[in-house]
């Protein structure tokens, strides 16, 4: 269950790390603020599932079992709001 929560994680990252390039490349073509703001917002959530896949994958003895299904559970809730954010976005 770890395992898939770690993989959950390294998803969301990859899907973040799109978001900001779309984010980005928009912001520089069109000079506005808004997908600016999106992009910075798209990056500091793609350095949290990275960080948060990493911290599970080095400090995974760590952790509870009983914590183990909740991180999978949390991590499944965000992979479905990236996922909508990515429908609305392109």
């Amino acid at each position: 269950m770890l395992t898939f929560a770690i993989l959950l994680y390294a998803v969301n990252a990859a899907l973040f790390g799109f978001l900001a390039y779309v984010y980005g490349k928009t912001a520089l073509s069109t000079r506005a603020k808004y997908p600016l703001g999106l992009f910075v917002f798209s990056v500091l959530l793609l350095l949290h599932s990275a960080g948060t896949a990493a911290a599970y994958l080095f400090l995974g003895p760590y952790f509870g079992e009983e914590a183990v299904p909740y991180m999978a559970v949390m991590g499944s809730f965000e992979l479905v709001g990236v996922l909508a954010l990515l429908r609305i976005t392109l």
